[in-house]
């Protein structure tokens, strides 16, 4: 999502005097229809409880895990994951499924990995200040080191 000036404005006046700022706030100026904030809702109460349930039918989905024995400890593994072979829907597969599909389970992996590039690279943003950046920048390189091994490895068995 980009946003206007006015709105990153917006939402810089919505700070406190140490930074803070709250949904809660955010939601009570965009209900204004003269806040820069306001188109960035649905205001449509049917539409607007629709997406609130899809959102937490993802977080349902996204809590089902089971317990896996591996050597000598029990870890949590995720039961669903997102399905990027449905195109712009947002569907889940089970891991187990993904076992019989190589393609798809790398492609899986793939996007799982971009997604913690992603976080690890906000991280590395906050690392600054903490002074971490050295350590938060090697995670980043394994993570996309694994990420480009899955790519290879799906592009040598097209090949």
């Amino acid at each position: 999502m980009k946003l206007t000036k006015a709105q990153l404005d917006c939402l810089k006046g919505l700070e406190d005097k140490q930074g803070r700022i709250s949904a809660s706030r955010v939601v009570a100026h965009a209900r204004k229809p003269s806040s820069p904030l306001h188109p960035l809702f649905p205001w449509n109460l049917k539409k607007a409880a629709m997406l609130h349930w899809i959102q937490r039918a993802r977080e349902i989905i996204g809590h089902v895990t089971v317990l896996v024995q591996h050597e000598t400890h029990e870890i949590k593994v995720p039961v669903y994951v997102r399905d990027r072979s449905v195109g712009g829907a947002q569907g889940y597969r089970s891991v187990i499924a993904l076992r019989a599909d190589p393609a798809a389970a790398r492609e899986s992996l793939v996007y799982t990995l971009e997604v913690a590039a992603g976080h690890v690279r906000r991280g590395l943003d906050l690392a600054g200040p903490l002074g971490l950046t050295r350590e938060i920048d090697r995670l980043l390189a394994e993570i996309v080191g694994v990420q480009r091994i899955a790519k290879g490895v799906k592009s040598k068995k097209a090949a």
